[in-house]
């Protein structure tokens, strides 16, 4: 017998195989099929325990649900071990009423579900004359006269079920991948579509129209994301790569990159505007903030702007000392005179104060700037902010506000998720406000820290 092939009627018209039919049931190929299976006598010899997972692993494959996966539990739980050995018939003798007892179910219910069983090759009918399910045994246990629902035809197309139900296993998994690439992949490209701007929105409103067009095929639809997603990230790219060409041609153009043309240096520093009212300080105090340029932006961070027993220092003064602090250092690290302003009246102890959710879901404790910082890491996990996004706020504001903003954000989802439906859109709006010099961190803060 070909074991690929479990369904297909095989000596439909042999009368033995008929022969343990009742009259009063209404034939089909499928109960054919499994008369048919049920009247060889060299049936494979099976372990009970091996047949009964590979059915219920087949299943779902096979469309048995419910009430008829009830039954075939229930008739499992029945048959008898040995009568799986060679030279017996794994036979079980129940009748329908004692099924619908035992099931819940209507009688129509009964037979329905049993019809479905015998069709797809579990079970097959032996009738006995009168219609009643019984077996007889021997003094030895071996059945002597049995009639009822008989295993041979599972016990025939055992691999063939084993085949189905991996195939049946290996598809849900590949729909599992799928449904997690779409959603990886649908937050890549309006990620990466927000870093780039709004010049690329038209292809958000295309991964939008994908999701909604292809939501019940998974994978078609991450095939679609993900060529999406590589279109967009090589339009990206070569846009960089020409404004680069640009800028490199427009720095040989310049008249400053001609060889013969003088360099004028200029000796005199130009005034600065933050002159005005600077207090003197003492050559010792100059070379230690010379010496630690950092350390310089920690104090001058962590330092309260007003409060019982603070010296005052003038808003000049603050942003002066911020720019001598970061004289030297990199893009991410600068702290701009906007940033001053919107980091005003913010303190590490008033955000260590606020974020109590925050800094015990990431196991830090904000005692410092410093401290902030290599948290941002974790903080980013947690509200589920890219990348990509984080460190543009970076480029944009420095390190400092762009992670104080973040640990308000974990704050907030963490005391209450209605509050935010998206907190990487809410970290996002709060880096626009403090660009356009709305955001007032202080108020949060505050009522973070009072809350």
């Amino acid at each position: 017998m070909d074991q690929d092939q479990p369904f297909s009627p095989r000596e439909s018209a042999n009368p033995s195989a008929r022969q343990h039919i009742a009259c009063f049931r209404k034939l089909s190929d499928g109960i054919l099929a499994s008369a048919a299976l049920a009247a060889h006598d060299d049936r494979p010899e099976v372990a009970k325990a091996e047949l009964a997972r590979t059915l219920k692993r087949a299943a779902p494959a096979l469309g048995i649900r419910r009430s008829a996966y009830q039954i075939l539990d229930i008739l499992l739980g029945l048959v008898r071990p040995e009568d799986f050995a060679a030279g017996k018939r794994p036979i079980v003798a129940i009748s329908n009423d004692r099924l619908m007892q035992y099931t819940g179910a209507s009688i129509k219910t009964v037979s329905r579900c049993l019809k479905s069983l015998v069709e797809v090759g579990i079970l097959a009918y032996r009738d006995s004359p009168t219609g009643r399910r019984y077996v007889y045994r021997k003094h030895d246990g071996t059945p002597d006269e049995a009639y009822g629902l008989d295993f041979t035809p599972a016990c025939f197309n055992l691999d063939a079920f084993a085949v189905l139900a991996d195939e049946y296993r290996d598809a849900l998994n590949r729909e599992r991948n799928a449904r997690r690439a779409v959603t990886r992949l649908s937050r890549a490209v309006i990620d990466l579509v927000e870093a780039a701007g709004p010049d690329f929105s038209d292809y958000a409103t295309h991964a939008e129209k994908l999701l909604a067009e292809l939501r019940h095929d998974p994978e078609a639809c991450a095939e679609w994301l993900q060529a999406l997603y590589d279109d967009v990230l090589g339009v990206v790219e070569n846009r960089r790569q020409e404004k680069a060409q640009d800028a490199s041609k427009e720095a040989e153009m310049s008249p400053a990159g001609g060889q013969n043309v003088p360099h004028i240096y200029n000796t005199n520093p130009p005034p600065s505007v933050f002159s005005r009212n600077k207090r003197t300080c003492s050559n010792e105090q100059e070379a230690n903030l010379k010496a630690d340029n950092g350390f310089a932006v920690e104090m001058a961070l962590e330092k309260e702007p007003c409060g019982a027993g603070s010296e005052t220092q003038h808003p000049n003064e603050q942003a002066e000392t911020v720019e001598a602090g970061h004289a030297g250092a990199s893009v991410g690290d600068r702290l701009t005179q906007s940033d001053v302003g919107n980091l005003e009246g913010v303190s590490i102890g008033l955000i260590q104060s606020a974020c109590s959710l925050a800094q015990t879901e990431t196991n830090a404790r904000f005692k410092s700037w410093a401290d902030l910082c290599a948290a941002v890491e974790d903080l980013r996990l947690l509200v589920g902010l890219s990348e990509a996004g984080y460190t543009q706020a970076v480029l944009r504001h420095g390190k400092h506000l762009p992670a104080a903003c973040l640990a308000v954000v974990a704050e907030k989802a963490l005391r209450d998720s209605r509050m935010i439906a998206s907190p990487g859109g809410y970290f996002r709006a709060m880096i626009d406000r403090a660009s356009d010099h709305k955001l007032n961190l202080k108020r949060s803060l505050f009522g973070l820290a009072h809350s």
